[in-house]
């Protein structure tokens, strides 16, 4: 048997809710193969959402639908329970069946399923994948926690799901064990063609797996879009990670530099050296910067620890108050012109917490060119599919 051949549809969001005492209003779309997150501060109404999404959680009004099949629309009065709406749910209890073994945890996926029928073998290809071939027999009790998540996401696409749904679904595995995976979830939207969902409370989740985001604030939509261009606006940083907010930029693997134990990442045609990683050249990646982290200068700074200067210009300065301690300067890097193809292409966006004594005292304004340096080891590398 073969999971995920069928043709998928892009799933649509319009919803009305109530969740935790916060009126929630938000709207979203996510096409076969891609995944969206949901990322805002704490209490923005992500899971509630996600929840009436499944609908595990009632809605006030709205729709849900699957291409033109609406499987919620309080205006039609349709509203399927959940397992009608084939939404698969996995969070991090992954409430698999504690007396039946990994091979019939898997094998109950696939009941009331009209996509797979009756089966009495797992299949072969989902095996495989998850590596669980060596604990068919075992209890989920047995298992470590990483491998209870893959199981449980094995049963959740061996039901044929219309998309996945994903709340925080690490949560209960040792960080240590993250990586690994968040490459098999990686995986998930192009080998089955699913539109996925993401909720997590950590960043790296979000900037290793969504092709696009959405930001929830007070259960409202402030802004949503393509993964780097969303978390690396200036303007969007209140509603993310406070201090630790940054930038994240798209490269590419360039080399390894094995003495040293660097690598080089090309970003938009300046290359900037980061902690050696096991990603081969050619890799695409996407890298995090701390908006704390970076530091601006006229020209390239002479004896200094940063090893990293790029070239750019300051796009705009957002003081924090007329007498506040910081302001945050967005800048658009600078981008090498291919000669044969010498279209303009707009740089990559990033932006920095400056003191607005530093900012006052070095008269920065927008337009003006600069210097971005930073460390190596300010950088967070993770690949991106």
């Amino acid at each position: 048997m073969s999971v995920g051949t069928r043709p998928m549809k892009p799933l649509s969001v319009e919803l009305r809710l109530r969740a935790s005492r916060l009126d929630v209003r938000a709207q979203f779309r996510v096409a076969p193969g891609r995944v969206c997150a949901l990322v805002g501060r704490a209490g923005s109404g992500k899971s509630g959402l996600l929840k009436a999404v499944a609908g595990m959680m009632p809605a006030q009004g709205g729709r849900v639908a699957l291409g033109a099949d609406a499987v919620y629309d309080s205006a039609a009065r349709i509203d399927l329970p959940a397992h009608q709406r084939k939404l698969a749910w996995l969070d991090g209890h992954g409430h698999l069946v504690p007396h039946l073994s990994v091979r019939q945890n898997l094998l109950f996926g696939a009941q009331g399923s009209p996509h797979v029928g009756a089966l009495t073998v797992v299949p072969d290809d989902i095996v495989n994948w998850l590596d669980l071939g060596g604990v068919l027999g075992q209890r989920p009790h047995q298992l470590p926690a990483a491998m209870r998540f893959k199981l449980a996401l094995g049963r959740a696409l061996i039901s044929s799901p219309n998309a996945l749904l994903l709340d925080d679904p690490l949560g209960q595995v040792p960080e240590a064990e993250h990586d690994a995976l968040l490459d098999l979830l990686a995986d998930v939207a192009a080998r089955f063609r699913l539109p996925v969902v993401l909720v997590s409370p950590r960043m790296h989740d979000v900037i290793r797996l969504a092709d696009d985001v959405v930001i929830l604030h007070e259960g409202r939509v402030a802004s949503a879009g393509p993964t780097a261009q969303i978390l690396s606006d200036v303007s969007l940083s209140t509603f993310l990670e406070g201090l630790h907010a940054g930038s994240v930029l798209e490269g590419e693997v360039k080399r390894h530099d094995i003495e040293w134990l660097l690598s080089e990442v090309d970003l938009g045609g300046q290359r900037v050296s980061v902690p050696a990683m096991l990603h081969p050249v050619g890799t695409k990646v996407r890298v995090k910067l701390r908006a704390r982290d970076v530091t601006l200068h006229r020209d390239v700074p002479v004896d200094t620890s940063c090893t990293n200067h790029v070239r750019g210009r300051i796009t705009q300065i957002m003081l924090a108050g007329e007498h506040g301690v910081y302001g945050a300067v967005g800048i658009e890097l600078d981008r090498s012109v291919d000669p044969l193809n010498p279209q303009v292409l707009p740089g990559l966006p990033l932006w920095g917490l400056l003191t607005r004594k530093s900012i006052q005292q070095m008269g920065w304004s927008p337009g003006q060119p600069c210097v971005v340096s930073f460390k190596a080891m300010a950088l967070a590398v993770s690949a991106w599919r």
